[in-house]
């Protein structure tokens, strides 16, 4: 990856819906560079998906959590397999420290939120967890 590359990919994170035409504008190349760059970023597997960020009405209604996760196993695969099959997950990260594992949840409510905290300490390699939910985002 170049520097144009890393550029795109910085506009893509700020503004994933920005049109090919407003990213090459941006960054002063062709309509078709920035789509050929991208075609080749997610053929990569750089770029893995496009998502959708909720705005702060719709993010009212929910409730955000991170929590982590303590494996008794070196190898949490199993584990970051049934973690992505549980629907209130929206994202997870390996991590160094007292802690192995990262996950971002999104539910509706707090019944919710404990269902699905249950269900993560039910997992057989799950040695400890530890919850803290999102009060509000500081922004970009």
């Amino acid at each position: 990856m170049d520097d144009l590359d890393h550029r795109l990919l910085h506009l893509l994170t700020r503004d994933a819906r920005m049109s090919a035409t407003d990213l090459a504008e941006k960054l002063g190349v062709s309509r078709g560079t920035v789509q050929n760059r991208i075609d080749r970023l997610q053929h990569q597997k750089v770029i893995h998906r496009f998502t959708v960020e909720l705005g702060p009405s719709d993010e009212d209604h929910q409730i955000s959590a991170f929590t982590l996760i303590r494996l008794t196993a070196d190898d949490g695969r199993a584990t970051q397999a049934a973690l992505r099959r549980i629907e209130a997950i929206t994202d997870i990260h390996t991590l160094s420290g007292a802690f192995d594992l990262v996950a971002e949840l999104r539910v509706r409510s707090l019944k919710l939120l404990d269902r699905t905290l249950d269900e993560i300490r039910a997992l057989p390699e799950v040695a400890e967890t530890q919850s803290h939910i999102r009060l509000a985002s500081a922004g970009r």
